[in-house]
């Protein structure tokens, strides 16, 4: 039986502080590098971000953006990404992140929608900004560079630091993103500063001041600013920011700043497990790679692991959640790729019937719910993901996907579900001729307590629609793969004699 996670972690070890009190503290780091910007190479200290942060708060404060104020964020991840957000939250007011991408119409219905009075943006992007604002209660925006039609940011930066409104954390909100939309129109979400500190708190342990932290989650993403922005920050680390997306840019910042922790998607772990390219870079320094944002396959984990020489983990997180929520530190000792862990530090979570309302049984199929501090609910209420997910009978979570009106939706992999079984070490799909129906899966299993190939086979088709259902279940003492991880399922059939 999966029984719910409850964790002990209490409000009250929450430090009662601002986000931006809790990234730069009383911890004075001096001339160390705290951003780099990969495609510039310029740096920025930790105390010349400082001396920057504080002195455009007290321009915002001046111009009547403190408490209360909604500032819109509309910038590339760059270092002035980090000035501004911070900026704005130490000046007291709410930020709201707008992605680059997101256009004119639908960055105007989100101005609307909290109330912005402000945007700040970047040359390229005031354009749209500019449109964006017309109909809508903005009464200024800034820029950084100088651009007709625009406040220079550089403006707010003259004038005495000594700003520190007083702020209730636990009440005040901090933070206004977006979920999702992947199964209706994005929502916005109030996060206060008590919810993002916590967030930060459960991620404490990701980074270290040695690493030097890449993430291509956007850090307009709450998962990208509360994820890995604030807790590398908040550790000392270094972050490189990154306003380029194309793969060949990742795998340069990646070389090229000795990046030790790479927060990715699992299209980018991809790219790392099987890309040509990756080869003709040197990617030795890195020492974690954490893929978020979507299911990761179990086999594209391991042999981008295999490759890369480090651990591949996988992490989940939400808007309402304040950032990350799972993350699965003992992936490889464990053999679970594919789950996103246990949970963090303060996070409480069951995976419930939405029908009965009631917990789901090991390996059974439901909607996960989380509770803690973190999350933009009182502490009482358990928050409804809208993800699908199911945990083994020693608590780790594996994420199905998006949970639709009949239901969960099925793993898209047969090896997905056969991994989870706790007697299954490893496990892999091939295609096999037959007679009457063509090409028909079979699975291949590496065991590592005894079970039936009935039992298997019962198990996994039980978990799949009928089009998936896999017709015969072997046991192999080893699944063959390349040095790069990849699945010689020529040879596996070869062995099997099949």
């Amino acid at each position: 039986m999966c029984r719910p996670r409850f964790c002990a972690y209490c409000h009250d070890m929450i430090p009662d502080v601002t986000v931006t009190q809790a990234v730069f503290g009383d911890r004075p780091r001096g001339g160390r590098a705290a951003l780099v910007d990969a495609t510039s190479g310029r740096t920025v200290s930790y105390a010349e971000l400082a001396a920057a942060v504080w002195p455009a708060a007290a321009g915002l404060v001046r111009q009547g953006l403190g408490p209360g104020a909604v500032v819109a964020l509309h910038l590339p991840d760059t270092p002035e990404f980090v000035i501004a957000a911070h900026a704005v939250l130490a000046a007291g007011a709410t930020l709201t992140l707008i992605r680059p991408t997101v256009t004119a119409e639908a960055m105007a219905r989100r101005l609307t929608e909290t109330g912005a009075r402000a945007v700040i943006s970047w040359p390229v992007l005031v354009d749209i900004a500019l449109k964006a604002a017309e109909a809508t209660e903005v009464e200024r925006v800034f820029c950084f560079g100088s651009e007709p039609d625009v406040e220079p940011f550089a403006t707010l930066l003259s004038g005495s630091p000594a700003v520190r409104p007083r702020l209730d954390p636990a009440r005040d909100v901090a933070l206004i993103p977006y979920t999702r939309g992947t199964t209706g129109p994005p929502r916005a979400v109030r996060l206060t500063h008590r919810n993002v500190v916590a967030g930060f708190e459960q991620a404490s342990g990701i980074f270290s001041a040695a690493d030097t932290v890449l993430s291509a989650i956007p850090f307009a993403d709450v998962i990208g600013f509360a994820g890995a922005l604030g807790p590398a920050l908040r550790a000392g680390a270094m972050l490189v920011t990154r306003s380029g997306t194309g793969r060949h840019d990742l795998l340069r910042a990646l070389q090229d700043h000795r990046v030790t922790v790479a927060l990715l998607t699992p299209a980018e772990v991809e790219v790392l497990a099987f890309e040509q390219s990756v080869g003709r870079h040197d990617l030795r320094a890195l020492r974690s790679i954490i893929s978020t944002s979507g299911p990761l396959r179990a086999e594209i984990a391991r042999s981008c692991s295999v490759r890369m020489r480090c651990p591949v983990r996988q992490a989940y997180g939400l808007a309402e959640a304040s950032g990350l929520t799972h993350l699965n530190l003992r992936a490889a000792e464990e053999g679970t790729l594919d789950s996103v862990g246990r949970g963090l530090p303060g996070v409480s979570w069951r995976i419930i019937d939405p029908a009965t309302g009631t917990d789901q049984a090991s390996y059974q199929a439901g909607e996960l719910r989380l509770k803690g501090p973190s999350v933009s609910l009182s502490a009482h209420e358990w928050l409804p993901t809208g993800d699908a997910a199911f945990a083994d009978e020693h608590g780790r979570v594996f994420i199905m996907g998006r949970m639709t009106s009949a239901g969960p939706e099925p793993p898209t992999e047969p090896e997905v579900v056969l991994a989870a079984h706790p007697a299954v070490a490893d496990a892999a799909v091939a295609s096999i001729p037959d007679r009457e129906l063509g090409l028909v899966p079979h699975a291949f299993v590496v065991l590592r307590e005894p079970v039936s190939a009935p039992d298997l086979l019962a198990y996994v088709n039980g978990h799949l629609p009928p089009y998936q259902h896999v017709r015969a279940v072997h046991f192999t003492e080893a699944i063959p793969r390349s040095p790069s991880g990849q699945v010689l399922r020529r040879a596996l059939i070869e062995r099997a004699r099949l």
